[in-house]
């Protein structure tokens, strides 16, 4: 209550007490407390000019129903009076009366005050008041999008829609209001939904700085993304802006509670500069803030919010991140409940907060985020209420501008002095993922087959027939791999499905949402793969034959580095394969596939192979086997439960470490059920943390075990086990005579159950105090050093690898199926704030644990493979790289054909060439606009350096640097030879665009 006339009402309305009393001794009573005055100045300022503050007033010890304060300056000149009220006091403690008053305050002062009840003055105190700092407080306001969860999909869509309506038609009445679109799906949607008029506006508003543009196309789930993946996080947003020309300088994320090490690499690749994330620490118990752990309860290393700072990728490459302790800032300060409300919270928050008011912390800015609950309409009455906050109070001024407006100042104001961090903020969100194990594994198979298809389009030109249709054709296909990697990005997006998928999983609302939400990826990968397909057989009948017609297969090689490696033909049983007069040695399976080793396919490249019949040549069946040696590897499978307990790879040294649990190994299938009302939250309530699962944890049990020899390849063990509760396993572990490497395959057919549970797959490796590194989407991270606090210890995702090394030796661990694992443990809801790895792996292979979002039960066939090869320390920095993306990324192999051999194409060939085996191709591919194609590099050997592209079956004579969302930069001068180069920092990505000779390099 800051007037007179809202004081009197109040007094007028309270009820009749008793006679004030002089406060004199009374030999009979016992004297009354003394009188005590406090004086608080508050964050708020009046208008117009902000010099006057408005002072808190409190009292106690004072026995009466009301009082006043008369606040009097030095010079004896009354400056105001402050009603003072009883407050409501907590349990036990004696009444006090507050009240406020606006004081003059544009620098430290003393003043008296004189405490009244009627007429009388009762105390007095001489008080010196300090100006707290006059914040500028901007608001970004926005809608919280999750493509589900609260509602069916497009209903949600639909909502923003609706917010981006409402802040067109708000631009006449409130034009210095600023409504964001959280993420670029919400403006993308826009445009594709309404009228186009209505489309037009809102670009004119985006241009204008009227609407704010985040650049990233969801909030996603970076952990289960592969590198092109990720690097097509902007590219959605880019697409636009180039379309429409327009420019972003801001991204997005909330509700997943921490991102991959590599975002503020990826980002600032792509044109961004500033990252508003906010948190949401939900099964993520080391992301509480302190006052959120001690209302659970608990006790650790909690996470201070807001936070401010350069966020540092592993190349040096930077974006200014603020990160805030959720999303939901309107609701937080009272701005849905009025002015007053909005004051008092506001000023309580800026003069309370640890962060706030550490010296640390030297800003009078700081951002408030988000307008509405998830998927919120706008609520007109935040603008009004704003409106009327700003017509009192000059401070905290609020701005309800865009992220970008409250960077800039910040960036302006104390850029260099802003603290850099690194590392990771924690994958927490990314397990859930595990509770669709089966979808999972197609999600990564799916990601690198759309990555294959953009290669083999560079060849499309080729391969077309020469007829009028051609250009269309390629257009087309051009406009369905948009599509797909759009659908990629919406299944990796973080709303897996309804709010109601733990409590009702079975309710039309659960089962409609995961049915929308598996469309994505049902989609994109069957077009992925139709158009892999399809391109072989364009470049298998386009290619020079050697003596007329032939029957061929073509086999492509995605990865950026010529391999050699195990492929299944399908159809392939007793076919003969042969390139440059060769045979590939090929063992028929039982389902009529061939699985065959294929040799030294070209980088980015094809081989096409003659095809013929050939004798028969099965599996040769060895019998009743614990033992298999091939090569360089030699493994001793566990007599009890068939995991692998003892490999040796050459040099003697044994590779398993014992365990103390019986029966432990590589491979050892642990299954755990339990731990529903417990510290692994599996239900909603945060008041069952304190409590430790009870767990019960089963093994598999070997049922049997055969060796087979794989006549010209290898050998394999065909294991059969069984795990209690999950299912019967068939295990085959297979080692080759020429590969490095031994791949372990497990496939199971799993009763679903709603009760908790998780899989595990174990790898106790013979290691001391290892060092961990992860190869994550565009680029790699070394475990607890590369890790903000309060990062994710409990699991963590890889891309394609897992490097675990001591001083002298080391295992490479690649997961092609699933891209989560724990380290020296199963998870046990420790919710650990720090790791010391000690050489034990688990993939984490499923699990459902999360009560609300994700899955409630799995169950049926489930795959999951894994690939391991020795790898020491103190070699080439790049080979983890291209050892785990050979484990991951098959080789593609076309269906038969028969071709008339007059083609254009030569047997072999690549779509670019590229000498440095220290760089990754993330992509290579037609460009957007169609204006030659564009190639993303990575730098994986972690040195500086300059690196050369020659032009492949793709030719190109000029050439632009450009970002990887496709946006040009300065002309690259083509070499003598052809070629064209780039720099990269160290652990750095760029993009070159590569133009056609008819094309102009602009």
């Amino acid at each position: 209550m800051t007037d007179r006339r809202s004081f009197l009402a109040w007094l007028g309305g309270l009820p009749l007490l008793r006679p004030y009393r002089s406060p004199s001794p009374s030999p009979s009573t016992v004297p009354p407390p003394a009188i005590t005055i406090d004086a608080t100045p508050t964050a708020l300022y009046q208008q117009p000019d902000g010099r006057n503050n408005l002072v808190r007033i409190t009292v106690a010890g004072l026995d009466a129903p009301a009082g006043r304060a008369r606040v009097i300056d030095r010079r004896g000149t009354l400056i105001g009076t402050a009603g003072l009220l009883p407050t409501t006091p907590s349990p036990g403690a004696p009444p006090t009366f507050a009240g406020e008053v606006w004081v003059p305050l544009p620098q430290p002062a003393e003043f008296q005050i004189d405490l009244e009840v009627g007429k009388k003055q009762v105390a007095r105190r001489r008080v010196r008041l300090a100006p707290p700092r006059r914040w500028t407080l901007y608001w970004l306001s926005s809608s919280h999008t999750d493509v589900g969860y609260t509602d069916r999909q497009e209903r949600c869509l639909e909502v923003h829609r609706a917010n981006l309506d409402a802040a067109l038609a708000r631009l006449t009445g409130h034009p210095e209001y600023r409504w964001t679109a959280e993420c670029a799906l919400q403006v993308l949607s826009y445009v594709e939904n309404r009228p186009a008029a209505a489309g037009e506006a809102l670009v004119r508003a985006i241009r204008d700085g009227k609407v704010g543009f985040s650049a990233l196309f969801a909030n996603l789930l970076t952990g289960i993304l592969d590198h092109e993946t990720l690097a097509r996080a902007v590219w959605p947003a880019g697409w636009f802006a180039r379309e429409q020309g327009l420019g972003f300088r801001t991204a997005q994320i909330a509700d997943v509670p921490g991102q991959v090490a590599t975002l503020p690499t990826l980002l600032a690749a792509s044109g961004v500069r500033y990252l508003v994330s906010g948190v949401n620490p939900e099964r993520a118990v080391p992301l509480f803030s302190p006052a959120e752990g001690a209302r659970a309860g608990l006790s650790g290393a909690w996470t201070s919010y807001p936070q401010l700072y350069w966020w540092e990728g592993p190349d040096g490459s930077r974006v200014l991140h603020w990160r805030s302790d959720g999303y939901h800032d309107a609701q937080r300060f009272g701005f849905d409940v009025g002015a007053g409300e909005m004051a008092r919270r506001l000023s309580d928050w800026l003069l309370s907060d640890p962060v706030l008011l550490s010296p640390d912390w030297p800003y009078d800015l700081a951002l408030l985020h988000g307008a509405t609950e998830a998927n919120g309409p706008t609520d007109e009455r935040l603008v009004a209420n704003l409106e009327e906050f700003s017509s009192r109070y000059a401070f905290p001024r609020i701005v309800p501008g865009r992220a970008e407006d409250f960077f800039r100042e910040v960036e302006q104001r104390w850029g260099r002095k802003l603290p850099v961090r690194r590392g990771d903020t924690g994958l927490y969100r990314e397990d859930g993922a595990a509770s669709t194990a089966v979808e999972l594994a197609r999600y990564r198979a799916a990601q690198l087959a759309a990555r294959a298809a953009e290669l083999l389009a560079l060849w499309d030109e080729k391969t077309e027939p020469r007829d009028g249709g051609a250009a269309e054709r390629i257009a087309q296909r051009a406009g369905e791999r948009r599509r797909l990697w759009q659908d990629l990005l919406l299944f990796g997006e973080h709303t897996w499905g309804s709010s109601a998928s733990g409590s009702d999983p079975d309710g039309a609302e659960t089962v409609a949402q995961w049915r929308y939400k598996r469309r994505f990826l049902d989609g994109a990968a069957a077009a992925a793969d139709a158009q892999v397909t399809a391109a072989l057989l364009r470049i298998g009948l386009s290619t020079a034959g050697e003596g007329g017609a032939v029957a061929g297969r073509v086999v492509f090689n995605a990865s950026s580095w010529a391999r050699s490696d195990v492929i299944r033909v399908p159809s392939g049983a007793a076919r003969r394969l042969v390139y440059d007069g060769r045979d590939w040695p090929a063992v028929d399976l039982p389902d009529g596939s061939a699985l065959v080793v294929a040799r030294d396919v070209p980088a980015l490249g094809y081989l096409v192979l003659a095809e013929s019949e050939r004798p028969a040549n099965p599996p040769r069946d060895d019998g009743t086997a614990l033992e298999a040696q091939a090569g360089r590897f030699h493994v001793v499978l566990d007599p009890a439960s068939g995991a692998i307990r003892s490999l040796t790879t050459g040099d003697g040294k044994e590779r398993v470490r014992p365990t103390t649990w019986p029966g432990g190994g590589l491979n050892q299938l642990v299954y755990v059920q339990g731990g529903r009302t417990s510290a692994l939250w599996t239900e909603p309530s945060r008041e069952l943390l304190h409590d430790a699962p009870q767990l019960t944890l089963r093994q598999a049990r070997l049922e049997s075990a055969r060796r087979e020899r794989l006549p010209g390849i290898g050998v394999r063990l065909v294991v059969q086990r069984t795990v209690e509760g999950a299912g019967d396993v068939t295990s085959v572990v297979t080692l080759y005579d020429e590969l490095p490497w031994m791949d372990i395959e497990n496939r199971i057919t799993k009763p679903a159950t709603l009760e908790k549970e998780a899989l595990y797959a174990a790898f106790p490796f013979a290691l001391t105090k290892p060092t961990v590194e992860v190869e994550v989407p565009l680029g790699r991270m070394t475990v607890e050093r590369d890790q903000q606090n309060g990062s994710c210890r409990d699991w963590y995702c890889h891309a394609h690898w897992v490097w675990l090394h001591d001083a002298a030796n080391g295992v490479l661990w690649s997961g092609p199926d699933t891209p989560l694992f724990t380290l020296n443990d199963i998870f046990r809801g420790q919710w650990r704030r720090t790791l010391e790895p000690d050489g034990t792996l688990f993939a984490y292979v499923l699990n459902n644990y999360w009560p609300t979002n994700f899955a409630a039960r799995q169950g049926g066939d489930l795959t999951f493979r894994f690939r391991l090869a020795a790898l020491a320390p103190g070699g080439d920095a790049a080979e983890p790289v291209r050892r785990g993306w050979a484990a991951c990324d098959p080789l593609y192999v076309s269906a038969p054909y028969v071709s008339a051999g007059s083609g254009r194409l030569p047997r072999k060939d690549s779509g670019l060439l590229l000498a440095d085996p220290g760089i990754a191709v993330v992509g290579a591919k037609p460009a957007d606009d169609g204006s030659g194609a564009v190639v993303k590099l990575l730098d994986v050997a972690g040195v500086a350096r300059t690196v050369a592209v020659w032009p492949g079956a793709f030719g190109f004579r000029a050439a632009r640097r450009a970002n990887v969302v496709e946006m040009n930069g300065d002309p690259v001068p083509i070499a003598p030879d052809g070629h064209a180069t780039l720099e990269l920092p160290a652990w750095g990505v760029g993009a070159l665009r590569l133009f056609t000779p008819r094309e102009r390099a602009g």
